[in-house]
């Protein structure tokens, strides 16, 4: 018959929930007597059955559990009491003969954090009582302070998190709205800058499928700083900007250098923050990079191959794209079918090959785009003139 005697204290004094396990009632008797008044909650079980049905319903804080007793002795309740993950970290005190020091020593081995000799002194089981149950709390409070401290930790990791993005998120507007800025300045007006961008999204998700280095966090970067990569014409004269025929050579020495006006603002910066991570990384070698040729042709700087980043390389041919097949003031626009003939011819010489073969993979992409982000619904089937890239000053 199991037993439960439940001696219940004032809440403002409850100090912890303790129970007695004993075969002896005297025993039990005794341990309430000098426990009673100590602030506890006192239960008692008088063999082992009940101690384990009390133990996992009543979760104690502390338990007090004789050796010596019929069926099952304190050591087999103490092991299954450890192979619970229910109760398995209550503390368990033995209640031990003074003689018996092995039992001492097998009980702490087995996890019990100390024993209480018989027969009881009430100063010895108050002060070992009040020790762990103390122990006890100050570990619930500890796991409680942990559990908060980790809650309060993700939640900070969630607003850095958020206020980052919101960073970013203000970092792209405010980058985007200076490119429109500097784009609003040329003839290249209207979705320019989101059709460069949607390009050469398609470009470098062509290429990542054939190579590992290009990642999602490296694309998504440069689509963003693609937006970038005329920023250096807001040093170009308005007379030079804007002549709706072609440049003479003085003058297109002038507009050759938007590429460096544009870097060098990027590079100052850089420095200016102390360094800028990837996106401004990408942003330079695009705005540097965007007119060099593979061919080494190219300006400002004639370097060529794979010494163009590749950032750059997908630049050059969005960018010449949207200039054939878009309408402006001085020329109609291309169609797609010519404008990507162009385009093949320059592989190799204008063009990075492997650009061309991304670009010819995604033409249907390219389409699409053009068509439905056209500035000029009227002109964007039309067939214009025969352009020379990059003599004629329109490119």
């Amino acid at each position: 018959m199991e037993e439960k005697i439940d001696t219940p204290c004032r809440p403002t004094q409850n100090k912890g929930t303790v129970l007695m396990v004993d075969d002896n009632p005297s025993n039990l008797q005794v341990l309430q007597s000098i426990l009673e008044g100590q602030g506890c909650r006192l239960l008692t079980a008088p063999n082992g059955a009940s101690a384990m049905s009390v133990a996992a319903t009543e979760k104690p804080d502390l338990i007090l559990l004789d050796i010596m007793m019929p069926e099952m002795d304190g050591f087999g309740i103490c092991r299954n009491l450890k192979a619970d993950p229910t109760t398995f970290e209550i503390p368990v005190i033995f209640l031990a003969a003074p003689e018996r020091t092995e039992d001492k020593v097998r009980g702490l081995e087995m996890g019990a954090v100390d024993y209480i000799t018989k027969p009881f002194q009430p100063e010895e089981v108050i002060t070992r009582v009040n020790t762990h149950l103390t122990l006890r709390y100050l570990q619930r409070q500890l796991t409680i302070a942990h559990a908060e401290l980790k809650e309060m930790s993700e939640n900070l990791d969630k607003k850095v998190e958020e206020r980052s993005q919101q960073l970013l998120r203000s970092r792209d507007s405010i980058i985007f709205a200076m490119a429109k800025m500097t784009e609003a300045r040329d003839d290249d007006t209207g979705k320019h800058l989101d059709r460069i961008c949607r390009y050469v999204e398609i470009l470098a998700m062509e290429l990542a499928k054939t190579d590992a280095s290009i990642s999602d966090s490296w694309i998504r970067t440069v689509v963003k700083t693609a937006a970038l990569h005329d920023i250096g014409k807001v040093g170009i004269p308005d007379g030079i900007l804007l002549k709706k025929g072609q440049l003479t050579a003085e003058e297109r020495k002038i507009m050759e250098t938007h590429p460096a006006i544009g870097g060098d603002t990027l590079l100052e910066l850089r420095e200016e923050m102390g360094g800028g991570g990837p996106f401004l990384s990408r942003a330079i070698e695009i705005t540097l990079g965007h007119h060099e040729k593979w061919d080494g042709s190219g300006y400002p700087f004639g370097i060529k191959g794979e010494a163009i980043a590749l950032s750059a390389r997908l630049v050059a041919v969005a960018d010449v794209y949207d200039a054939l097949v878009s309408h402006r003031i001085y020329k109609p626009g291309m169609s797609h079918e010519e404008a990507g003939r162009l385009i093949q011819e320059g592989a190799g010489t204008y063009f990075d090959p492997r650009v061309v073969n991304a670009f010819q993979a995604r033409q249907d992409d390219f389409r699409r785009i053009a068509v439905s982000m056209c500035d000029d619904k009227a002109h964007q089937d039309a067939c214009g003139l025969n352009i020379v890239m990059d003599t004629t000053g329109v490119l």
